[in-house]
């Protein structure tokens, strides 16, 4: 009987001890039983799907927006082109009207020097007044008129007589201007617009301007400023060559003035 009442004393505080902690064996076996249901299954691949399908539309998006910058871009750049074009068109636009303002200028102020003289220029001989680029018995040579006197007269006294036909003693400036001078056939000295009167040895023409001694056509020898009385400069006809003389000397001379634009 005592051993009877062991065995069942053993069975009881083995069970007791088995459903000592009964929460713990039941939620346990809960926790399993919910995350081996289908329904558990189901809600873990839908979470595991959607990283997956963000994936493949997120390439799609970068396209689109890529397509759109593409064509912002595209249609900011053809409006910049066209408004470049449409400068660069100004600009020659401006440069063509200001190069003809500067044209019609410098005609305007040639006929203003010229007004004085008009006369000359466009002659009033019937009621149709016609216009030439120099006055009546001058000679044109690129854009110069040039004036051979036929009277013999000192460089001062030549000097004015050009100056009252709004002109000045001829300006040599280049090897065409000698050469057309030089083979004129009419006298063999002709009084130019250059002189030392001034300083000895510094030849000026009468615009003020000083001689280029690297565009100067002087006989060799000369000047030579002979018994410190050669002040004024001849050009001798057919040679092309310079000569100092005496101021007070009587001679032809030309004259020079612009040609009118017409």
């Amino acid at each position: 009987m005592a051993v009877q009442n062991s065995t069942v004393s053993t069975i009881s505080e083995g069970i007791y001890m088995g459903l000592d902690s009964p929460s713990q064996d039941v939620y346990s076996t809960v926790g399993q039983t919910s995350h081996n249901s289908p329904g558990a299954q189901h809600t873990e691949s839908g979470q595991s799907s959607r990283p997956y399908r963000l994936a493949g539309v997120c390439p799609w998006l970068l396209c689109a927006l890529l397509l759109t910058a593409a064509i912002v871009l595209g249609v900011l750049y053809t409006i910049a082109s066209q408004k470049a074009k449409g400068k660069d068109q100004l600009q020659r636009v401006y440069d063509s009207l200001n190069t003809q303002n500067n044209q019609l200028q410098r005609v305007y102020d040639a006929v203003v020097v010229k007004s004085p003289f008009l006369d000359q220029y466009c002659p009033l001989r019937s009621q149709k007044r016609v216009c030439r680029p120099c006055p009546e018995g001058w000679e044109q040579s690129n854009s110069k008129c040039y004036y051979f006197s036929t009277e013999n007269k000192s460089w001062n006294d030549s000097r004015s007589d050009c100056l009252k036909q709004g002109a000045d003693l001829v300006i040599i400036e280049s090897k065409d201007d000698q050469d057309f001078i030089s083979k004129h056939k009419r006298d063999y000295f002709y009084w130019i617009g250059l002189s030392d009167s001034e300083t000895e040895g510094t030849f000026l023409w009468v615009d003020g301007t000083p001689l280029q001694e690297d565009k100067a056509f002087w006989r060799r020898g000369q000047p030579n400023d002979h018994d410190g009385s050669q002040d004024c400069v001849v050009t001798v006809r057919g040679q092309s060559e310079w000569a100092d003389g005496p101021c007070s000397s009587n001679l032809t001379s030309v004259c020079q003035t612009d040609a009118l634009p017409l």
